[in-house]
C-alpha cells in the first residue's frame, strides 16, 4: 500500500499525450503508421509536398521533425528501452540516494520492501522497481491486448488511479466500486476475461479502497 500512497505524488499523469500527435497528418498522403496494408512508395514529389506542409504550420519544433523522419521511415521508431543505469537511477531518486548500496541501506526503502524479495541483482529486479515507485516506462504505454486496460498492461504495472480513469482528488468510494464493475463486466471470466486480469483488478479496487 506503501506503493499506491506514492503513486499520485510520483507517476506521471496519465494519459500521456503521443510525441505523435503534434502535427495534423495530411490527406492524401502515407501516415507512416502501421496499418497492416502496403505502404505507398515514397517519390521526391510526395516528399517536397511533405515538406511544404510542414514549412506551412510555422518553424518545426523537434516533435514536427521526428513526425517527417518517421513519414520517410514509413512506420513510427519504438519508444527507447530504459537502460540500466536509467533504472536505478530514478528508483534511487525516489528513495533519496545516490546509488543502490545506499538505496539496500535505506529504512524507507526496506519498510516499503517488507515481506518482499527483492535482490537487485537483475535488471527485471530494478524494471520492477520503476513501475512501482516512478511510472509507466514511455516504451510501455499505449499497449493493447488482453491484459491492457488504458494503454498498459495491468500485470506489468500497478497503477490503479489510471486503469479505474479515476482522479485520486475527488474519487468517492461509490466512484470507485462503479469502475471496479465496469471493467468486471468486460474482464470477468465468465465473459471470456483473463483471470489474472480480473484478480488484478479486484487487488486495485481494494487497495483503493483502503485510502476512502
Amino acid at each position: 500500500m506503501a506503493a499506491l500512497a506514492l503513486e499520485h505524488r510520483i507517476q506521471p499523469r496519465f494519459p500521456v499525450p503521443s510525441r505523435r500527435s503534434s502535427q495534423p497528418t495530411p490527406t492524401g498522403t502515407p501516415t507512416g503508421t502501421s496499418t497492416g496494408t502496403t505502404r505507398k512508395k515514397l517519390d521526391r514529389p510526395a516528399v517536397q509536398q511533405r515538406i511544404a506542409e510542414l514549412l506551412a504550420l510555422g518553424p518545426p519544433d523537434a516533435a514536427a521533425l521526428l513526425a517527417f523522419a518517421e513519414f520517410i521511415h514509413g512506420k513510427p521508431f519504438p519508444e527507447p528501452l530504459l537502460t540500466l543505469t536509467q533504472l536505478k537511477s530514478e528508483v534511487c531518486r525516489v528513495f533519496g540516494c545516490e546509488n543502490a548500496k545506499q538505496l539496500r541501506q535505506s529504512s524507507e526503502f526496506n519498510l516499503a520492501m517488507a515481506g518482499r524479495s527483492v535482490d537487485l541483482k537483475t535488471k527485471a529486479d530494478w524494471q520492477k522497481l520503476y513501475r512501482e515507485w516512478v511510472g509507466v516506462p514511455q516504451a510501455e504505454r499505449n499497449r493493447s491486448g488482453a491484459t491492457c486496460i488504458n494503454g498498459i498492461d495491468v500485470l506489468e504495472n500497478f497503477r490503479p488511479w489510471h486503469v479505474f480513469a479515476l482522479e485520486p482528488s475527488t474519487a468517492t468510494a461509490d466512484d470507485i466500486k462503479e469502475a471496479f464493475r465496469r471493467l468486471a463486466k468486460e474482464h470477468h471470466p465468465d465473459v471470456g476475461g483473463d483471470p489474472r486480469v480480473m484478480e488484478r483488478l479486484q487487488k486495485m479496487r481494494d487497495s483503493l479502497l483502503a485510502f476512502r
